[in-house]
């Protein structure tokens, strides 16, 4: 057992001996792989710095093509901006909305002659319940709240009750049977109210004809009444409106504002186009139109009621019409 002791003393004082001198020479491998170690992650490091800069400048570059595209999305919607556009659609609903009610006038309301409800207005022309009715719908609701600088109406003298019963127009009573509809379309002409822009309107006048061709209207020609509402600027120029006949079968419109490139409508286009007849009236046609007419050599082409002969004229039944006698009504012409 000593014998043993003494050869691991022998050979343990011998391999101390071997690694002494190898010390400084372990110490500087370790020392060069740390410094092996510290130079690939300092370039570790610069790459993924040099990633981080690169990805911040694809995002920085992302981000300001947004803000170009949310800049120009900004501006495409308000060089679109439409209103009068938006305020024809808005008018061609109104028109829809109150065309039940009229028709249930119309299939009701007899002329003077046979004792209905209609009575003979000062200008000769027949007033009805549905056009005050009409009219007070689209002046005192849909336009209501100063939306427009002014409003032309036809029937502004007209004193219209459809709050409490018994509905009146003037001093007639409005039959009860009409209550229904009339609330019905009452709501409907308070929600595209709420549509039209409080302010874009308001140096404007708004036209209101609610029932062109009155008198039509109550002889039971209705194919030829029509409701008429224009929209001018504050220099009297017109600039938007809408012309609905609304008692035909189906219904037959055109509306429009020019500067918008706004065009809209459904027609009832003539068959055969007549572009060189001469819309006349049902009464007599004065010398002067019967001599252009023989000059330009047109035809004669029997018309009734203003908005009626202007959408003649869109749908080609005419090429021209002249009025040169008799008064013509602001509302008429916007």
């Amino acid at each position: 057992m000593h014998c043993c002791t003494a050869i691991l003393l022998a050979l343990a004082t011998s391999a101390s001996a071997l690694i002494a001198p190898m010390r400084p020479m372990m110490t500087r491998v370790t020392q060069l792989r740390s410094t092996k170690i510290v130079e690939e992650l300092t370039e570790d490091n610069a790459l993924l710095r040099n990633e981080i800069v690169r990805k911040d400048a694809i995002i920085e570059g992302l981000l300001s093509t947004l803000s170009a595209s949310a800049m120009s999305t900004s501006l495409t919607t308000a060089a679109r901006t439409t209103p009068l556009t938006d305020l024809c659609q808005i008018s061609k609903e109104a028109c829809d909305a109150v065309t039940p009610m009229l028709l249930a006038f119309y299939e009701k309301i007899a002329d003077q002659r046979h004792g209905g409800v209609s009575k003979l207005k000062s200008d000769a022309t027949f007033f009805t319940i549905a056009d005050g009715i009409v009219q007070h719908m689209f002046i005192d609701y849909l336009f209501a709240g100063d939306k427009f600088g002014q409003i032309v109406g036809e029937e502004d003298e007209s004193v219209i009750n459809i709050m409490e019963k018994p509905y009146t127009v003037d001093d007639l009573e409005v039959p009860e049977e009409f209550n229904a509809i009339i609330d019905a379309t009452l709501a409907k002409i308070n929600a595209l109210a709420s549509r039209i822009d409080s302010n874009a309107f308001k140096e404007m006048t708004a036209f209101v004809d609610p029932i062109d061709g009155t008198r039509e209207f109550a002889t039971a020609r209705g194919e030829y009444v029509t409701i008429l509402l224009g929209y001018c600027d504050s220099r009297g120029k017109p600039t938007a409106g809408i012309m609905y006949r609304p008692l035909t079968e189906p219904v037959t419109w055109a509306a429009g504002a020019a500067s918008e490139e706004c065009v809209m409508g459904e027609l009832d286009m003539a068959e055969v186009p007549c572009p060189k007849g001469m819309l006349v009236t049902d009464a007599k046609v004065s010398p002067f139109i019967n001599g252009l007419i023989e000059e330009i050599g047109y035809e004669k082409v029997s018309s009734v009621a203003s908005g009626n002969r202007a959408m003649m004229l869109l749908e080609g039944k005419g090429g021209a019409y002249i009025r040169d006698t008799g008064g013509f009504s602001k509302w008429d012409t916007c």
